[in-house]
């Protein structure tokens, strides 16, 4: 008996020394990966880390960074960014049955612009949540912000109480955030939104693949008001092509004394091959959206842009949607961009390569008589039972709208002259 207890206390003492030095290996780990981040998020990337201060307890830490934009201008006198923002942390990483780590963080604006915004609102402004990082690496957090108010003069704005949650893996995030109301007053303008939500679920951050979802209640300024609106954007990835979709969607809509509702478009893009929009994507980020290119980058950005084009793809408006008192719209627009079969030569035509077609019908009373008359005169639309139909198609330079055939190739030089530009930019 007295051996099965000292064993049992050797055991538990083991346990309990592999337990406290695997919290001690987490707290050395997070120690690391701040360091790595600092100084992955360098002086070459439009967002770094500095003044990295954080503390290494046995069982906590704490420390403390700013977030630094390269592109906002930095005081003469301190050397200092006019704005940036302070992020100050606490970590407790004692190994617990639910987490490896619970965390606390706030985040503030520092500078002169910060100290400024400090002013105007009366109040520092601090976001911040608190969090655990879960098993599997999963980290998840709360959000919050307290209410912003602001008066300067004639200017006036206002933000509720704000508040979320913000959960992300390896290469997943997943957001929610809401806020009651925000509105904004001043001289010539007016803006008030009420009951504002967005939520977002990525599942490939650095591709950007995933869904995110913006909803309004009311959303009224001085010239317009509009009710239960909402926008749906959802991007995916299916054998190595992208697919773009956004819906934006308005109940009711009431402006310049016309009340609409049911508004929809749908715009969506397909085709694109991922691994060129891949190269344009980083591109852009190391030349400063594209405006100091390296001669190297120039040519992988042609040779992306031009795999894009022998691939394919295409732009829709497959919805076009509203209503008007009894009166309604409706119609679909698309636009196919290939290379021609058996095309080598280096040399992009807008007569061979797009095509397009697309429609609006209009029926009840949606316009007046003089508006319908002037649109037949001119030939924009054709009047049918339902009231008004204009639709078009382009296909090897000829554009036929309404019924009626244009021969435009000698127009489209000037447009392929400015792609083939992009395309095949002279060395």
């Amino acid at each position: 008996m007295k051996k099965i207890l000292i064993s049992l206390v050797c055991l538990l003492a083991v346990s309990a020394a592999a337990w406290l030095g695997a919290s001690i290996y987490v707290g050395r780990s997070a120690t690391a990966l701040i360091t790595k981040i600092a100084a992955k998020a360098g002086q070459d990337t439009a967002i770094r880390m500095a003044e990295v201060d954080h503390k290494q307890g046995l069982f906590t830490s704490s420390g403390q960074f700013e977030i630094r934009f390269n592109d906002v201008a930095v005081d003469a006198k301190s050397g200092k960014q006019l704005f940036a923002l302070q992020v100050n942390y606490n970590l407790e990483h004692l190994l617990l049955p639910s987490s490896s780590m619970r965390f606390n963080w706030a985040v503030k604006p520092v500078g002169q612009s910060g100290t400024e915004f400090n002013r105007l609102f009366g109040s520092e402004i601090k976001l911040q949540g608190e969090g655990k990082l879960a098993y599997g690496g999963k980290a998840l957090s709360t959000l919050k912000l307290p209410e912003l108010a602001m008066k300067q003069g004639k200017e006036l704005f206002h933000l509720s109480p704000s508040s979320g949650n913000i959960a992300w893996g390896e290469k997943t995030l997943a957001l929610d955030w809401k806020t009651e109301r925000i509105s904004s007053r001043g001289e010539g303008h007016a803006l008030d939104i009420q009951g504002l939500n967005f939520t977002g679920d990525i599942a490939n951050r650095a591709r950007g693949l995933g869904a995110l979802q913006l909803s309004i209640n009311k959303l009224s300024t001085k010239q317009a008001t509009a009710e239960t609106i909402g926008v749906q954007v959802a991007s995916t990835e299916t054998g190595g092509k992208l697919e773009l979709k956004i819906i934006p969607k308005i109940a009711n809509l009431t402006i310049a004394g016309q009340k609409l509702s049911d508004l929809l478009l749908e715009f969506v893009v397909k085709g694109l091959d991922i691994e060129s929009v891949d190269t344009l994507s980083a591109i852009s980020t190391d030349s400063n959206d594209f405006r100091n290119l390296t001669a190297d980058e120039q040519s992988r950005a042609s040779g992306a842009l031009q795999n894009l084009v022998a691939k394919g793809f295409s732009v829709g408006l497959p919805q076009i949607n509203a209503k008007m008192g009894t009166g309604s719209i409706k119609g679909d627009f698309l636009l196919e961009v290939s290379q021609p079969a058996g095309t080598t030569a280096a040399q992009f035509s807008f007569a061979q390569s797009v095509k397009a077609n697309g429609k609006l019908e209009a029926q009840g009373r949606i316009i007046d008589n003089t508006q319908k008359r002037l649109a037949l005169l001119l030939g924009i639309a054709t009047e049918t039972r339902e009231g008004l139909r204009a639709n078009f198609q382009f296909a090897n330079g000829t554009f036929r709208a309404n019924g009626k055939n244009h021969d435009v190739r000698d127009n489209l030089a000037y447009f392929d002259e400015r792609i083939n530009a992009a395309l095949y930019p002279k060395k």
